[in-house]
């Protein structure tokens, strides 16, 4: 069932049966940690459940990098070893660099993160969509619609082409109203931060992020990535041995949303960084205020009491443990960073193959490293079938760019129907309905009231659909 747009980039799938495993980055005279080999076990576990071809780890503890190791190939064709180094694209993980960079202008005074965009982007002045903030875009609280474009232009100077010329067909609702992923936001973020530094993002990135940060060979830029060690993506039906992406995905013009290519090493220096504040190896590389404004939860997110949307992060609560998060996919790639900032502890992994993501890895480290036990689930009401008055408040379309569905009742009961299909909804509790595509499939949708309790959105992984009069 697609209830609303797909994740933030389209996810496919591939295998491998068999993984081999590279050398860990620690050098022979420094021991592996006492929980080496039972992750090396849990990865190796997860690779053959899930037929990924290769992936990538990294842990810190106590603010230090403590473990790093590549497990399986790069590619299927050439059998090329995933090692420590290798190059993965990480999809909207790129979204915290991305934000780093913003603050940082902000804090050197070359940004206001709470003025129009249209002071950057002059070409924007008179619309609209020239009217939001950095702010509404990092916080995806602009009312711009999503979509991620694997293909597209070509050149940095695509990103300003692109983005000088979007229009108000971007908005599906008012700034401000709720919070709905958008990509297109991150693009444009992106290139308010090429106007605000007055030179290519991808420059900027590196001066203010990445090279600061010692993180030698991350980059957005493909040709840069591929004179390095670097995996392919790969794609196929779950259960087969699948293909490698062909063309290699590329598109400027959506770099800043989720393109970036990294080692899970690298991104381990940046968690390190940014769990201490903004220094790393005795020196700052990001100022106090850029991480303040990063980790502050500034947006509720539907359904959730103890997780907010900071710029670029989850931030949260799970059990007693405060948690900073962020998960990217990317046509053959996903990658998941979790930091513990309270315990300095924080968990990389990346594979390559797109809509199969390991389970349970950072709960094994958590626990292991950290001694944090995994948190539970919250408990949740019974399903039931809505009342006369429930169904009158939910019967509506609600729609997101070109994406719509519709609620509707039918002998005393809410169904759900979007193009082909009509399904069967129940409530659970007051703000939620499971769409119950099987017996053993359901869909769950939140529901985003206004202040006098109108249901006013729809809300699935991140995204809003909005009712429509």
């Amino acid at each position: 069932m697609k209830t609303v747009p797909a994740r933030a980039f389209a996810l496919v799938i591939l295998a491998l049966a068999v993984p081999t495993v590279a050398r860990a980055q620690a050098s022979a005279a420094t021991p592996a940690p006492v929980w080496a080999a039972a992750l090396d076990s849990a990865m190796r576990a997860e690779m053959s459940r899930t037929l990924t071809p290769g992936a990538q780890i990294a842990v810190v503890v106590d603010g230090k990098l403590a473990y790093t190791r590549g497990y399986g190939v790069a590619d299927i064709e050439s059998g090329r070893v995933v090692t420590d180094r290798t190059l993965f694209r990480v999809g909207s993980v790129t979204k915290m660099i991305t934000a780093a960079t913003l603050t940082q202008l902000a804090a050197d005074g070359k940004l206001d993160l709470q003025a129009p965009i249209s002071t950057y982007v002059p070409e924007l002045a008179g619309k609209r969509v020239g009217a939001v903030t950095s702010h509404q875009l990092l916080t995806h609280t602009a009312g711009w619609v999503d979509n991620a474009v694997a293909y597209g232009r070509m050149g940095e100077g695509a990103l300003g082409e692109v983005m000088r010329v979007v229009n108000d067909t971007l908005f599906f609702t008012e700034p401000g109203r709720v919070i709905s992923y958008s990509n297109p936001g991150y693009s444009m973020a992106g290139y308010v931060a090429e106007m605000a530094a007055k030179q290519r993002f991808g420059t900027t990135v590196d001066q203010l992020v990445l090279r600061n940060m010692g993180m030698p060979h991350a980059t957005f830029r493909p040709l840069e990535a591929l004179t390095y060690d670097f995996s392919q993506g790969h794609v196929g039906a779950p259960g087969t041995r699948g293909t490698i992406v062909r063309p290699f995905t590329e598109n400027t013009a959506q770099w800043t949303a989720g393109f970036l290519f990294a080692s899970a090493g690298e991104l381990a220096r940046f968690t390190i960084a940014l769990m201490a504040g903004g220094m790393l190896d005795g020196r700052r590389v990001l100022a106090e205020e850029a991480v303040r404004r990063m980790t502050t939860g500034h947006q509720a997110i539907p359904g959730s009491t103890t997780v907010r949307y900071g710029y670029g992060l989850n931030i949260g609560v799970v059990g007693a443990e405060r948690v900073w998060q962020h998960g990217g996919a990317i046509n053959g790639f996903d990658a998941q960073v979790t930091m513990f900032p309270d315990r300095k502890l924080a968990v990389i992994v990346i594979d390559n193959r797109g809509g199969a993501p390991m389970q349970g890895l950072i709960d094994l480290v958590a626990q292991r490293a950290g001694g944090i036990a995994p948190a539970k689930p919250p408990a949740l009401p019974p399903e039931r079938d809505a009342s006369a008055a429930e169904r009158a408040q939910l019967v509506g379309t609600y729609s997101q760019g070109g994406t719509t569905l519709t609620l509707a009742e039918r002998n005393g009961a809410l169904r759900f129907l979007q193009g082909t299909q009509d399904l069967p909804v129940r409530l659970v509790g007051d703000e939620r309905i499971v769409v119950i595509d099987s017996p053993t499939e359901k869909d769950t949708l939140l529901l985003v009231r206004s202040p006098g309790g109108r249901v006013e959105f729809l809300h699935s992984r991140l995204r809003a659909l909005a009712r429509q009069p």
